[in-house]
Parts: structure tokens; C-alpha cells; sequence
């Protein structure tokens, strides 16, 4: 029986005007950088020519091409009016006059996997026509690059409008709030006219959803309809959409067709760029510098660490625990934010100027035999600080006290969401990073403030949004941080008599014969230290993080956490 679809009480309706393009300057750019992006310009070499031939006639100057190799015109790809999609199923026309009615839906699954598939669908409706359940005709494709549920969506769209008759009017059904919005956006004259039209993630679809429209002079009704509701057309759209990430009957359609409404791209390993290019070059940066950073000796270990169950880094976290800043009070102010701040990068860079790197940097004030103050046995590196014997108590205390923070916001998330918080505080409680040992790498990467991904994963298993168990667990790590650096690194420890001390001390010794009976110490050095596997070269250190961005939807700085894909739920 034919269901009837629930037509909401108001709907938009969207007439889009012809963008004027504004020109805009392209900075300078490094040669380094500009060897790995590409910009496709649609001007032919004879329209180069002729512009720089009259140009040059203005002077009376005779230009020379010919050390040029000549270029046929033909070979160039020019953008076009409409694209060529004779691959879509045509629709069935109506008298003139008359409304079209069409559902789409969009598809993604496998985020930030290789396995990655975005599905696209739109069914075309008209009731009382004898056709089944009053669908006439639909289609069904998937699209690659730059995966996200939203891309989805607005693809359906951009395929439906491809298909529809010139200057018809149509009714497009979408449970995409994201595609309405992004329309509607694309609809303002002022948007498109502006630089902001580029800094919007998808562009060039929705610059060739707008030329579309306006070459066909089209009128669209957006209406919303709610998701797995019941709605028969949504839902078969919805299933449309999922069948085409295994069907072999898929339309792929073709990146040339829906990114060629500018007569400048940028292409990256002959990927299109569709993202905010400022924000896009600046994810490129932070990921080559992150390769730089951990290409150093002292963040080597942390490819060690790979146990999901235990163990390892989320880079994500841990960026936003460094930069998370407390609330100042009466307790707390400017000042000491700022050296709390401070401490804190010092502290995750290995820079703290202990006795080690003293001697590295100052070896006219600081002497090889120099050694611990508080335990007079042991050289003072970082390890040592963390570990020594005199500290051992006090630096218990404070990971007991990080823990039972950690325990005491599960339970109350176990509260607000009515669940046993029980298996989560036991998994909390068996992490090995809480056991002090010169041979347990994830304690000593935890004081250095690499957060394991397993903190934000029970609350999130309490119904907690990852936005908001960064900042439970940021906050907890800050205020493990401050505690660290009064309670272990305090200045008033090294107040100024003890270092004139050391520095007597120094001077003493330089101009005294080392003795022959001094004790052997048992300490090693950290660097010296086996980690508990060797040390190897990342497994993805050859993979390109932008790439996979684009392609595979993988944030750049889980390359080590989700390596191997997340999860695997349609949208």
C-alpha cells in the first residue's frame, strides 16, 4: 500500500544566483612545499599569449615563446557549463508546470580507514501514477575523497539536481540538517561573493551544486524530514545509499564533474583540495613537524607503546591537555599560569634544567661528579627526578591522588548516565602506567604528558562525549602537573645557598685532584636503558599523513592510535 509522506507546515525555497568570482592573491609559498601541490590553471597557452603578446605590444616589445614547447588547446580541461553525467538514470518527465518530488539520503562507513566508502542515493516519487509505492525511478553511487556524512548527503543532492528537467520545480526531501544548512548557505549572494565561499569544507561540490542550478534555472523546496522514522521513501533511500558501498552496480561519479566550477584547483598527489586551504596548510605543517618531533631520540619509546588494552598514546588528548589552561583564582594567577605553562612543555620536551643538562650546558659551573642533592648517589636526569628514593613517597601520593580523581569523575558519569561504572574503574585500576619502575615506559610517558587514549574511552563508555572527557581529563592531568612541579620540582629546593654550594663546590673540585676512593654508583643513565622491546622506525613512517586526511578521513595525529581504522557504523 502506498505510504503517504508527512509534508512539514513551511519549507525554504532556494533560487541561487550566478557567483561573481572575486580574483584572489595566492601567497608565496616555499619550493619544498609547492613541490608536493599542484595548480591546475583552465587558461590555454594561446589565451596566455595573446594576453601577454598585447600586453608587450603596449611597449613596443616583442615577446619571445620560443624556447617554449608548443601545447595543443585540446589537450587542456576547460570547466564546463554542465557536466556530463549520462550515467545517472534519466527521470521520468512531467507535464510542464508540474513538481518534482525527489528523497536522497547519504552513506558513510569505515571512517579513517582504508576501507573508507561514501554512498549516495536519490528516488524519484510521484504519487498516484500506478507506480509501486509511488517510486518512479533512483540511483545510487558512492564518491571518494574528503569522507564525511555530510559530503554524503550533499552529493545525493548534487546527483538529483544533475538529472532534473530546465526550469522545474522541485521538492528535495533530505534527513541532513548539515546539506539544508549548507544549501541554503550556498544560496546567499553575499556568501558566494565573498572570500568565505573558499574556506568552506566541500566547496567545490557546492559551487557545482550552485552552477548547476542556475544554469538550469531551477527552483528547489528544502524540506527535513526525520531520520528512521518510518518514512518508507527515506528509508528506501536510506538502504540506497548503504547498498552502494557493496554493490557493483555502484556510480562512481567522476572528481572532474563536480570540481571544475574555478578556473584554479589546488591538487595534492592528484587529490583536489575541497577544504579551507589556510586551515589546510596548516594541518600539513603541524603534521611535518610532528614526524620532526618524534623523529628525536627521546620520543623513540613511544613506539613501543601499542597495547590498545593498556597502553597508548592519543595524540588528540594530548595536544589538548598541553594547551588546556586553568582557571585562574586567588590562588592561582597570571603568573602562575605562566609557569605552570611553562613547566608543563619543559616537562613533555624532557628540557627541565636538571643536573644532566646542566652539565651538558654549563660544564664550567657543573662537573661531571656532581650528583643528586636530596640522595647524593645518582646522576639527576629525569628518570631520577621521577624516581629517586628521597621522592619515591611524595611522588606516590600524587599518582594515588591522579587515580582517585580519575575513579571519582567515572563514578559520578556513572551516575548522571544510570550505569555500573564498576569494569571501567577495574580497567582504570590495572593500567600499568601507575606502577613506578625504571623499566615501565607508559609511567614514565604519563609523567612526561602523553595521555593514553584509554582515559577518554571509559568515559566514553559511560555515555560521556569525547569533547567532554578531554576536559575532565585535561583538567585531572593539570592538576597533576601542578602538584608535580611544587611538590617534586620546587624551586625552593634549589634556593640560592644550595646552589652556591653546588657552585662552590664546583670550583673546589676543578682545582682539587679527583680522588682515587670514591664509591661506584649502580645507577644508569635513562638513555642507557633498554626499553622493554627494541627501538623501531614507526610503521606508518613512510605513509603520507595529509593523504590519508584527505582520502581516508584519518586525522593526522591518529596515525598511531587509529592506524588500523575506527569504526564501522553507517551513517
Amino acid at each position: 500500500m502506498c505510504q503517504k509522506p508527512h509534508f512539514p507546515t513551511t519549507v525554504q525555497a532556494v533560487v541561487l544566483m550566478f557567483p561573481s568570482l572575486q580574483p584572489t592573491n595566492i601567497p608565496l609559498l616555499r619550493l619544498d612545499v609547492l613541490s608536493r601541490f599542484l595548480f591546475v590553471f583552465f587558461y590555454s597557452w594561446a589565451d596566455l599569449c595573446d594576453t601577454v603578446v598585447s600586453y608587450y605590444k603596449r611597449l613596443t616589445i616583442s615577446p619571445d615563446f620560443s624556447s617554449f614547447p608548443p601545447i595543443v588547446d585540446g589537450d587542456l580541461i576547460r570547466p564546463s557549463l554542465l557536466c556530463d553525467l549520462s550515467c545517472l538514470p534519466s527521470p521520468v518527465i512531467l507535464p510542464t508546470g508540474s513538481h518534482y518530488r525527489y528523497y536522497t539520503d547519504g552513506s558513510l562507513i569505515n571512517l579513517g580507514s582504508p576501507k573508507v566508502s561514501m554512498g549516495w542515493s536519490w528516488v524519484q516519487i510521484i504519487h498516484d501514477a500506478r507506480y509501486l509505492n509511488s517510486v518512479t525511478t533512483y540511483a545510487h553511487g558512492i564518491i571518494r575523497n574528503w569522507p564525511s556524512s555530510t559530503r554524503a548527503e550533499a552529493v545525493a543532492i548534487y546527483a538529483a539536481i544533475s538529472v532534473f528537467p530546465d526550469e522545474s520545480t522541485i521538492s528535495i526531501y533530505t534527513d541532513s540538517q548539515a546539506a539544508i544548512d549548507g544549501l541554503r548557505l550556498c544560496a546567499s549572494s553575499s556568501y558566494t561573493n565573498s572570500h568565505l565561499y573558499y574556506k568552506t569544507t566541500n566547496f567545490e561540490l557546492w559551487a557545482s551544486i550552485e552552477r548547476s542550478i542556475h544554469a538550469k534555472r531551477l527552483t528547489i523546496f528544502l524540506v527535513k524530514v526525520k531520520g528512521h522514522d518510518g518514512n518508507y521513501w527515506n528509508e528506501f533511500a536510506d538502504s540506497l545509499a548503504n547498498f552502494a558501498h557493496h554493490s557493483d552496480n555502484a556510480i562512481l561519479l567522476p572528481v572532474a564533474d563536480y570540481t571544475s566550477s574555478h578556473f584554479v584547483r589546488l591538487v595534492y598527489d592528484d587529490v583536489v583540495c575541497e577544504s579551507n586551504l589556510r586551515r589546510f596548510f596548516k594541518l600539513y605543517y603541524q603534521a611535518t613537524f610532528m614526524k620532526d618531533l618524534l623523529s628525536f631520540k627521546r620520543f623513540q619509546f613511544t613506539f613501543c607503546l601499542c597495547n590498545r588494552n593498556d597502553y597508548m598514546i592519543d595524540w588528540e588528548l594530548t595536544w589538548f591537555t598541553l594547551n588546556f589552561s586553568l582557571t585562574h583564582d586567588a590562588s592561582f594567577r597570571v603568573h602562575h599560569a605562566s609557569r605552570h605553562y611553562t613547566f608543563k612543555f619543559k616537562l613533555f620536551l624532557n628540557d627541565l634544567p636538571l643536573l644532566k643538562k646542566l652539565k651538558i650546558t654549563r660544564p664550567d659551573l657543573y662537573i661531571d661528579l656532581l650528583t643528586c642533592r636530596l640522595c647524593y648517589d645518582h646522576q639527576e636526569d629525569l628518570m631520577h627526578l621521577i624516581l629517586c628514593t628521597k621522592r619515591h613517597t611524595v611522588m606516590h601520593q600524587i599518582l594515588q591522588t591522579y587515580q582517585n580523581h580519575l575513579f571519582s569523575k567515572l563514578r559520578k558519569a556513572g551516575e548522571l548516565a544510570d550505569m555500573d561504572p564498576t569494569p571501567m574503574l577495574r580497567k582504570l585500576s590495572s593500567l600499568s602506567c601507575y606502577t613506578i619502575s625504571f623499566a615501565n615506559w607508559s609511567f614514565y610517558v604519563l609523567i612526561q604528558g602523553c595521555l593514553p587514549e584509554t582515559f577518554i574511552d571509559l568515559f566514553v563508555d559511560l555515555s560521556i562525549s569525547r569533547q567532554s572527557a578531554k576536559k575532565v581529563v585535561a583538567a585531572i592531568h593539570n592538576n597533576f602537573v601542578q602538584k608535580l612541579r611544587i611538590r617534586i620540582w620546587n624551586l625552593c629546593t634549589y634556593d640560592k645557598c644550595k646552589w652556591e654550594d653546588a657552585m662552590n663546590i664546583t670550583l673546589k673540585l676543578k682545582t682539587t685532584p679527583q680522588p682515587s676512593n670514591l664509591p661506584a654508583t649502580s645507577y644508569e643513565p635513562f638513555f642507557s636503558l633498554l626499553p622493554l622491546t627494541p627501538l623501531v622506525t614507526s610503521r606508518d613512517s613512510r605513509t603520507d599523513w595529509i593523504k590519508n586526511l584527505m582520502i581516508q578521513g584519518l586525522p593526522w595525529y591518529n596515525h598511531f592510535v587509529r592506524f588500523n581504522g575506527s569504526s564501522n557504523g553507517a551513517t
